[in-house]
């Protein structure tokens, strides 16, 4: 007999509570009616029902989900919180190397990710630096996504074990 996933249970408990909570205007804190608090509400479903069940494959929705959420709610809140796309890389990083911690394996592309996430935070800080081989950082500038293709051509096609 197969058993029955808790997630399914956990997300319609979470849900119902959600809404019930609105329709009862009670008020626990900021921003409890918002879409992002659903987002935080679902990844959380996901990573409470991956730790009852031992399952590791629902680390990383659980963390992008409640990631996007917290995100969400406080880049308008925050000066310093990163609004552009180094903040999604940093939350899927995030994701990838707690379910690598879990698994035991995968390491590499959640540590790529995360300098990739700290490469693009920081660049025009990086671009900035170099203002004194102004033609070069142009370059570098303008086709540095390219170079990002390409490693990844490489290793998709060229790199893979048989």
């Amino acid at each position: 007999m197969k058993k029955i996933s808790l997630l399914p249970g956990i997300i319609l408990l979470g849900i119902g509570t959600f809404y019930s909570i609105q329709k009862l205007n009670i008020h626990l804190f900021e921003n409890q009616n918002s879409w992002q608090a659903l987002l935080i509400l679902l990844g959380a479903a996901y990573l409470i029902s991956g730790h009852f069940e031992k399952d590791n494959t629902t680390i990383l929705p659980g963390i992008i989900l409640a990631g996007l959420g917290i995100h969400f709610i406080n880049q308008p809140k925050l000066p310093s919180w990163p609004d552009h796309a180094a903040a999604f890389l940093f939350i899927l990083a995030l994701g990838m190397l707690l379910t690598a911690i879990k698994t035991k394996s995968g390491y590499a592309q959640g540590i790529v990710l995360l300098l990739i996430g700290l490469f693009l935070h920081f660049f025009q800080t990086i671009i900035q630096s170099f203002s004194v081989v102004e033609n070069g950082v142009q370059l570098i500038e303008t086709y540095w996504s390219f170079l990002l293709i390409i490693i990844g051509a490489f290793l998709v096609f060229f790199k893979r074990k048989k």
